[in-house]
């Protein structure tokens, strides 16, 4: 019901009701939805939300040349990719994406990079899962003034950058949760990712579909 009666109707309030305390068979129903082996059991699955990977690494670290390492060419991607369903994401800014090379842009970087927050994590042996939540199925946020501008791709490139930073050698698969699936696939971050092979079309789901 709500307090008062009133509904709360946040992404953050509807992503705990159903990601917080799941239940052992609602944790592997999940993550083998998302593609884990069959093999996989409750006590290898961690969960976590609304989780700052890179802040709460605690060393020093070059997070720099990690990106250039890792998405050298991320900017080209962008632009060249062929949209088929949405007009594409807009590059505002010549240094969006671009590997920085001033201190300014190197500082706005490691800022992207170390507030990124991700709505649902979860970690097997060999993979992290990486989820957004969507309460309705609106376009994933961007912010041009951003290095990382869009939010899914901000939040692959987090994880990836991690996996390397930790040597954990385990594969990001990231996955989104809206009210509807068919217009999520058609959103530009999405329809990109998917491109890109790195969000498996079928790891768009419905809230609460892994439950059925």
């Amino acid at each position: 019901m709500g307090i008062l009666g009133i509904k709360n109707r946040t992404e953050n309030w509807k992503t705990v009701q159903h990601f917080h305390g799941l239940c052992d068979a609602a944790k592997v129903t999940l993550v083998r939805r998302l593609g884990e082996p069959e093999d996989t059991v409750a006590k290898d699955i961690e969960i976590e939300l609304f989780w700052y990977g890179i802040r709460d690494y605690k060393r020093d670290i070059d997070l720099v040349q990690i990106y250039r390492c890792l998405f050298p060419c991320l900017r080209e991607k962008i632009s060249r990719f062929e949209f088929k369903h949405s007009r594409g994401l807009e590059l505002p800014m010549m240094r969006n994406y671009t590997v920085p090379t001033s201190r300014e842009d190197t500082h706005r970087l490691v800022r992207n990079l170390t507030n990124t927050e991700i709505d649902i994590v979860l970690e097997t042996p060999n993979h992290i899962y990486v989820g957004e939540a969507k309460f309705v199925s609106t376009e994933p946020g961007r912010n041009g003034s951003y290095i990382l501008v869009h939010q899914l791709i901000r939040q692959y490139v987090t994880a990836r950058i991690l996996v390397h930073l930790t040597g954990a050698g385990k594969v990001v698969v990231p996955f989104v949760v809206t009210a509807d699936t068919e217009t999520m696939r058609r959103r530009a971050q999405v329809e990109f990712m998917i491109g890109q092979k790195w969000l498996c079309k079928k790891n768009v789901l419905a809230w609460g579909e892994w439950a059925r």
